[in-house]
């Protein structure tokens, strides 16, 4: 059911309204991972121009920005999602009930490195996916930070 087009919508509505994916939690807890609070990404469809709203979990970074992870399990391609942020860097996110604008740019070098190192620290499941991706690609690393000079998202 969770990956099913209707979990996937309930699984939306519950981020949306409670802030909590059921989703995540089951992956997260099956993995023997810490639960990740989630949020709502919605990108242009690369191909179609559409809005396309996924749940990804999100690591917090230095100065309030996001951390998004491609990893998708450590298949041999990106997920959907990343290669629309690859081709077009902006999105909108929902998280802790409140919808913004962000600017979107690929993590590299020293700085994907240290985000790296941080995210596996708080959640080695990424570098068991980061092992089964490694013959075929880089897992991404998104810096999402606010469109605007608003707040940060931590606020």
């Amino acid at each position: 059911m969770a990956l099913s087009p209707a979990g996937a919508a309930i699984d939306r509505f519950c981020v949306r309204f409670f802030g909590h994916s059921p989703v995540v939690w089951i992956f997260t807890r099956s993995e023997g991972s810490a639960y990740n609070r989630p949020l709502l990404l919605t990108t242009r469809g690369r191909k179609t121009g559409r809005p396309r709203t996924v749940v990804l979990p999100y690591f917090e970074s230095a100065g309030g920005s996001i951390v998004l992870v491609g990893s998708r399990g450590g298949m041999r391609i990106d997920p959907h999602w990343a290669r629309n942020l690859m081709a077009c860097p902006q999105a909108r996110i929902h998280l802790r009930r409140r919808e913004r604008g962000a600017a979107v740019r690929l993590a590299e070098g020293d700085e994907r490195s240290r985000l790296w190192e941080t995210i596996v620290e708080r959640a080695p499941i990424y570098g068991t996916y980061a092992e089964r991706a490694a013959p075929y690609r880089t897992i991404p690393l998104f810096v999402l930070e606010p469109e605007s000079k608003g707040p940060a998202f931590a606020d």
